[in-house]
């Protein structure tokens, strides 16, 4: 039956609501946003901060759902969410209206086979720190080619109008969805391509950004982008297998990349080839010239204390580690001069006895010379002194000044020749400690408040919100406290970049969602989360520990390296944290033998 140029507008529409409710669905879909269409939107259109490539994105969520340790802590729900998103009920809503009105029947068959085709999507994060805003780039088999005569339609459609052209007179066109949201999508040949806002090809007053129209030329032309030469990938042929989910180091470090150096994005591989026990490979693209010492993280393990909740090295760039702490502290010389001091990596930890603002965190000193720890025992007491602390209105003026910055006293503790703490106490709603038991209860401004200490001890800089942690690293230095390293396989200490205990994670999580939600003052939150977070914390807590490792050997040049999963299977008791035999697991999900 041939189709009406009006009917053909439609179906395109439809077409193009569809394929952006997939991408916003598949990406963070509990997340919301107010999207705006005025100005142009900030972004590097040759660096995506993620990219997805997928054989169908209708199977994707389900896909995830392999990993046994998703499926349980996720459920259905996951998969199912997109029914009822508002994007995809107001679209819904739409696609009923424009089949009723013009007595179109294709609701079912549209969707099919948008969802079922395979996309090549850029994403870039937005203001409120999702990846909010995407290019989606799609072959559609024949399909764009009913876009012929478009231009009449959009010159007289109120919903529907051309806004631009690319080169070789491509029209780009704009379909508003509903006030403040509007895609962009243009066609060539058999090659599609959708933009999630005018902002993001467009500038404010209209004309085309050449970089990012070129680029969309590129994609409509070859399907080709720069995302590939980003970050070192094959590019993806015109029916990727399965799925690849890319997203930079940069982004899930919410930006400080300075203690992320030499990782610069992380990558998960799906491919069933038929095999239905087929799962996720993880892999890491590294530069090792930028990893300190190799990345090697087992002297960190060997001095934190065992049964944390989660723990991550950080190979972090002291340099502009050291830079940014400058700034913090307003451009101190003394600041700025710490990270000559360090070496290697990093390491944080999470303890279930704390929460989740006030995790340990460790590092080595480079040198150990009386002179070196000298200068830096100078540097990290005047830098304390000066950056922690807030305004204390209820603590004693000092000198009878008023109008001095009243912050508690910093106090020092030498603990033998050669092991220094400073701490200094900190008002907070949100504190590990009650005021109600401090000597200097009566200078506290809250119910609670932070003992933030800092240590030097034995040639390591041991720093946390809650002194707890300080002391029970300072334990383990002294051989009171047993260590992290005890409870993993010797042989993987060096590589191992991550550890979680799934039963002590899950019971931080669930004691700091109920004191996040009082009954008094948050009793619907409160109600939902014991009936949808609490039973999902309850399957997380029944999985082993997991660790994850990066090979022996790095490659000498950037390329991506396989990261593998390791899951202990503990002897007797299953909060038992000792080291049993274990296998290597090259997907999560997947327990060792």
């Amino acid at each position: 039956m041939k189709m009406s140029r009006k009917k053909i507008a439609i179906l395109v529409a439809g077409l193009l609501i569809v394929a952006g409710i997939v991408v916003q669905a598949v990406w963070r879909p509990f997340a919301h946003r107010k999207a705006t269409d005025t100005g142009e939107i900030v972004l590097d259109i040759h660096h995506p901060d993620a990219v997805i490539d997928s054989e169908a994105l209708s199977r994707l969520p389900r896909d995830m759902l392999r990993v046994p340790l998703l499926h349980d802590v996720l459920t259905q729900d996951f998969v199912d969410y997109y029914e009822s998103a508002n994007t995809r009920l107001s679209a819904e809503g739409a696609l009923r209206r424009l089949a009723f009105e013009h007595q179109l029947d294709w609701r079912e068959e549209l969707v099919r086979r948008v969802f079922d085709e395979p996309a090549h999507v850029l994403l870039w994060r937005s203001p409120d720190g999702r990846l909010g805003y995407w290019i989606m780039s799609m072959r559609r088999n024949g399909l764009a080619r009913l876009l012929q005569g478009l231009g009449n339609v959009a010159a007289s459609d109120a919903q529907l109008s051309q806004l631009a052209k690319l080169s070789g007179d491509v029209p780009v066109y704009a379909l508003k969805l509903a006030a403040g949201r509007t895609l962009l999508f243009a066609a060539k040949d058999d090659r599609l391509v959708v933009l999630s806002a005018p902002g993001v090809l467009l500038d404010e007053k209209g004309g085309l950004l050449s970089e990012r129209a070129d680029a969309v030329s590129d994609m409509l032309s070859s399907g080709r982008d720069d995302a590939a030469r980003a970050y070192h990938l094959d590019a993806p042929g015109d029916a990727p297998k399965g799925h690849r989910l890319v997203v930079s180091a940069n982004y899930l470090s919410f930006g400080y990349q300075a203690f992320f150096s030499g990782i610069d994005a992380l990558r998960f591989d799906f491919s069933s080839d038929g095999n239905p026990t087929a799962n996720w490979r993880t892999t890491a693209l590294i530069e090792p010239g930028k990893l300190p010492q190799q990345w090697n993280s087992a002297d960190l393990w060997r001095v934190l204390p065992a049964n944390p909740a989660a723990c991550t090295s950080l190979p972090a760039d002291w340099k502009e580690a050291s830079a940014l702490l400058g700034k913090v502290a307003d451009g101190s010389d003394s600041a700025a001069a710490i990270g000559d001091h360090l070496t290697g990596p990093a390491a944080v930890c999470w303890y279930a006895k704390s929460t989740l603002v006030a995790p340990v965190f460790v590092a080595r000193v480079k040198t150990q010379d009386a002179a070196s720890i000298a200068a830096l025992k100078g540097a990290l007491g005047k830098t304390f002194g000066d950056v922690i602390g807030a305004y204390e209105a209820k603590a004693a003026k000092a000198d009878g000044n008023d109008s001095d910055y009243r912050r508690l006293p910093v106090t020092t503790r030498e603990k033998g020749a050669d092991v220094t703490v400073w701490q200094r106490a900190v008002s907070a709603r949100s504190g590990t400690a009650l005021s109600s038991k401090a000597s200097f209860a009566s200078q506290l401004s809250a119910e609670r408040y932070f003992p933030v200490t800092l240590a030097l001890a034995h040639g390591y800089v041991i720093f946390s919100p809650d002194a707890r942690l300080v002391d029970d690293t300072l334990a383990v230095l002294d051989k009171r406290y047993p260590a992290l390293a005890d409870t993993l396989a010797p042989q993987r200490l060096p590589r191992t970049i991550l550890t979680l205990k799934p039963s002590a994670a899950a019971a931080l999580i669930e004691r700091e969602a109920g004191a996040a939600l009082p009954a008094d003052q948050e009793a619907v939150f409160r109600n939902a989360s014991r009936t949808h977070l609490v039973p999902k914390l309850r399957a997380l807590a029944r999985y082993p520990s997991v660790s994850l490792t990066l090979p022996q050997n790095l490659p000498d040049s950037t390329g991506w390296v396989p990261v593998e999963w390791w899951f202990d299977r503990a002897k007797g008791d299953e909060s038992s944290d000792s080291a049993a035999t274990q296998a290597p697991a090259d997907q999560p999900g997947t327990e060792g033998d």
